[in-house]
């Protein structure tokens, strides 16, 4: 009985669980309720009607509905040309870059203030008055040996070394160009000497007529103030050294300081010692060739004779010293018999005027220190140097 009774409930059972069959449900899609499908030989199908619920439409379904991934129409798939390929463009070249231009140098600067000490030594040439004269002194820096052939010409005495020394102040009104005022001391002076004129010959015999010579002394010492305008070029510059040569010119005035141009007549030649004056030789030693009184005319003495006792080589002895003559030393004689003698003052200006003409060469260090060597003209050849400082802004 037990295997009846499963026949029997499972052919009972069959409708639902087709009905629970999803292969069911599309089948009933495709046909007709009650329509049996035909058996297979030999096997009886059994069919039961069974009322079904409407399956859903895709319009009521959501889950039957397209979605994004849906395939699109078949139209949309008609095969579509390939695109043209795009043309290559190849980007232009970059313009060459240009050069950087060099770095301009650096402004020339310098230093515009400087002070400085100069000084050097001064020689008045001989053939300055050699035209105008038989003979001369002269002091030219090297003791009292009178130099040969045209330097010597004329010379009867030789000594003294005459210089400059001063200070300056420079303004540096560009690099190239200075303005420096300055103020000097300048000995300006040739030993005491018989100078005699050059038409003072005698007629017949063309000697030289040695009584018309004159004590002449020459001192135009003096303090120059003056201001220079020295323009400057660089021979060789770097950033530690520059060597500079130049030149310019300056004027000023000079206050004598001196007692400028003062003779003496010699008068008839002679000494007091009774050494002889015979030439123009003799003029270097005032023993042999001494001034004395020669007469009152303005072309001697200018005067009467000196009184007894005014003199120097004056005694008690009334007949002493009967000549009037001074008294004197090889180099020298007595300013105050000179004086007593009627000696005359010739060019005698209390200022002379100053030109100066010059050439210079400087070495600057750093732009701070100079050293400054100049040659040139004024109130005769001259030869230096200098020191200089500058300081301030550049």
């Amino acid at each position: 009985m037990r295997p009846g009774f499963l026949l029997v409930s499972s052919l009972a059972l069959l409708p639902s669980l087709a009905q629970a069959s999803p292969y069911a449900h599309l089948h009933a899609l495709q046909g007709p309720a009650g329509v049996t499908s035909p058996g297979t030989p030999g096997t009886t199908t059994t069919t039961t009607t069974t009322t079904t619920t409407p399956a859903p439409t895709p319009a009521t379904d959501p889950s039957l509905r397209p979605t994004s991934s849906k395939a699109p129409p078949s139209k949309d798939l008609v095969d579509q040309p390939a695109p043209e390929p795009q043309p290559v463009v190849t980007p232009p070249a970059p313009p060459p870059e240009e050069p950087l231009a060099p770095a301009p140098p650096p402004p020339n600067t310098w230093t515009r203030h400087g002070f400085g000490i100069r000084g050097g030594i001064t020689v008045i040439p001989t053939f300055v008055a050699r035209g105008a004269v038989q003979s001369l002194t002269n002091a030219l820096c090297r003791g009292n040996s009178i130099p040969s052939g045209a330097l010597g010409d004329k010379l009867t005495r030789v000594d003294g070394c005459n210089f400059y020394i001063g200070g300056e102040y420079i303004y540096r009104h560009s690099e190239h160009f200075d303005i420096v005022p300055a103020i000097a001391y300048h000995r300006v002076k040739t030993p005491d000497g018989l100078w005699l004129d050059n038409d003072e010959k005698d007629k017949t015999t063309g000697k030289p007529n040695l009584g018309a010579a004159d004590y002449t002394q020459v001192n135009f010492s003096h303090v120059a103030l003056q201001v220079d305008f020295i323009g400057r070029g660089n021979l060789i510059k770097t950033r530690e050294f520059a060597w500079q040569l130049g030149g310019g010119g300056g004027i000023g005035l000079g206050i004598i300081t001196g007692g400028g141009f003062q003779k003496t007549p010699l008068g008839t030649p002679g000494s007091p010692g009774g050494l002889t004056c015979n030439s123009v030789d003799d003029f270097s030693d005032f023993t042999k060739c001494t001034p004395h009184y020669q007469g009152p005319d303005d072309g001697d003495n200018g005067g009467p004779s000196p009184p007894h006792g005014t003199l120097s080589l004056d005694t008690g002895d009334p007949t002493s010293n009967s000549g009037r003559f001074a008294k004197c030393t090889a180099g020298s004689c007595l300013g105050s018999d000179l004086d007593a003698l009627g000696r005359k003052k010739g060019i005698n200006l209390p200022v002379i005027p100053i030109i100066n003409v010059l050439v210079t060469t400087r070495f600057l260090i750093k732009d701070t220190f100079g050293i400054n060597i100049t040659g040139g003209w004024q109130t005769g050849f001259y030869f230096g140097g200098g020191l200089q400082y500058f300081f301030g802004n550049k």
